[in-house]
């Protein structure tokens, strides 16, 4: 019988298990965190070896310090919400039992280690993930069956943007926050609130089905995920100081190595928002196209961007950010957590190489930087040096969930527009937008959030009529070549 690289050989587990069981208790935690440093760190999560606190990811150590040093960041009414907080709402109609609601949304709350997190820094130079082991379910009911419907609707609005408004803290642990609306006996709006930095769009579907489950069966119906986000932090500190995650961090530093660090702009960082639709016919035709290649709609479309970008630059390639989803681990797909990591990813557009030829380079640097997902953006490119992209762009693809509730109605609500830039990217000031685009009935939409002091509206949508520009021309010659400087 063989034994599997890494792994303890039969019985061994027992015997350790055993021998630490004989220990004093304060001795005991300490013991397993020595066994574990000595363990050969997996080149993917695995639940963690005892319990206490676990080091903060590098992304969550970014957030704690601008929420509670120097670079924290104010509030801007209006313009996205609090910076850490993601709010949605969806609308309940049908007869709804209060007391399952509830019993369903600590059930959620009890089942995530995420959810019941908090941040301390404990006079380290990192902060900590402690886990409350009891959930406090924060929910306020708010009765508005007695306003007339123009009042109740903009009641409902003034709700969703006071949520999307309030700030979440990592500290105290007061990480999520949920409003039930009453608007009829048999109407009601749920709005909930989650701190971005243990709550990602992923998220939004698992926490959904959990309470969908919790309500229907029982708020113990389901079994705690395979992995934690604690698991995932835990294992994101010990992988990226061993062998495996120093040596992939200098490859991938390599590739970036020449690539100049975006420029800041002088005034610094103001979000705004903007909505944005890519036109049907040359966009339709482009990805005709880009199929035909073998590249996906968002390949296509991140090609024509780095087109774009380098004619404004003067250069022959674009380095481009984008949101991944991060669970490059199956035992991930079912956890709440912020798993997102931002992938740069390098195009060389050199040689006026005709569109097709560009594709086909596209797909090769796509297929390499999301290879390295494991990587945090923090850890790549560290704090004080801006990242080498100025623009993010996203063609969402969020699994879609079926949320429902037995003798209910459910449908989504639109809320104020999420704040993204500044958990994406290490410096916001260094960045000029972030497209986050999605497929719906054929139309490609969605916002763009920017940087006013780095753009003003009209330079986020020449982005875009530029992509429809750069596919115009390549449906019309395919063979033509793409040039980037003049």
């Amino acid at each position: 019988m063989t034994t599997p690289a890494g792994s303890a050989p039969p019985g061994a587990t027992a015997g350790v298990e055993g021998a630490l069981a004989a220990l004093p208790e304060s001795r005991r935690e300490l013991a397993r965190l020595l066994l574990a440093a000595r363990s050969p760190v997996p080149g993917r999560p695995a639940p963690r070896s005892g319990a206490g606190p676990v080091p903060a990811t590098a992304l969550l150590t970014r957030l704690w310090h601008r929420e509670h040093g120097t670079g924290r960041a104010p509030a801007q009414p209006g313009t996205g919400g609090a910076p850490g907080t993601g709010s949605h709402a969806v609308r309940l109609e049908g007869r709804l039992d209060h007391d399952r609601l509830r019993d369903a949304l600590t059930g959620v709350l009890r089942r995530h280690e995420a959810l019941r997190t908090r941040l301390a820094a404990d006079g380290t130079a990192a902060p900590r993930l402690y886990v409350d082991e009891e959930p406090v379910l924060r929910l306020t009911r708010t009765d508005l069956s007695a306003y007339g419907e123009d009042a109740r609707a903009d009641r409902v609005r003034h709700e969703l943007t006071e949520s999307a408004d309030a700030a979440l803290d990592l500290g105290t642990g007061r990480t999520s926050r949920f409003r039930l609306l009453r608007l009829a006996p048999d109407e009601h709006v749920l709005v909930l609130a989650s701190h971005l930095g243990v709550f990602d769009g992923w998220s939004s579907g698992v926490f959904l089905t959990g309470l969908a489950a919790g309500y229907r069966d029982g708020a113990d119906s389901l079994p705690p995920p395979g992995l934690q986000f604690t698991d995932y932090a835990d294992w994101q500190s010990r992988w990226l100081a061993g062998p495996e995650g120093t040596a992939e961090l200098a490859a991938r530093r390599a590739v970036f190595a020449d690539a100049p660090p975006a420029p800041r702009a002088p005034g610094g960082f103001e979000r705004g928002h903007l909505p944005v639709r890519l036109g049907r016919g040359p966009v339709d035709a482009g990805l005709a196209l880009g199929a035909a290649e073998g590249a996906t709609p968002f390949m296509t479309l991140l090609t024509a961007l780095a087109v774009v970008l380098a004619r404004r630059e003067g250069r022959d390639e674009a380095v481009i950010g984008t949101p991944a989803a991060g669970r490059f681990s199956d035992r991930l797909e079912d956890a709440v957590g912020q798993f997102t990591t931002v992938v740069p990813i390098r195009i060389d557009l050199a040689g006026g190489a005709a569109f097709p030829e560009l594709l086909h380079r596209t797909r090769a640097a796509v297929a390499d930087a999301l290879s390295h997902q494991r990587l945090p953006v923090d850890a790549l490119f560290g704090p004080g040096t801006p990242p080498p992209y100025r623009v993010l762009f996203a063609l969402h693809n969020y699994p879609a969930v079926p949320f429902g509730l037995p003798g209910i109605e459910v449908s989504q609500l639109p809320g104020p527009p999420a704040r993204h830039l500044e958990l994406y990217s290490p410096d916001p000031a260094a960045t000029l937008a972030c497209i986050g685009l999605t497929e719906r009935d054929g139309r490609i939409g969605g916002t763009a959030e920017y940087n006013r002091r780095a753009a003003a509206p009209e330079d986020v949508r020449g982005l875009l009529t530029g992509i429809e520009a750069v596919l115009d021309r390549a449906v019309a010659e395919p063979a033509a070549p793409v040039r980037t400087r003049h």
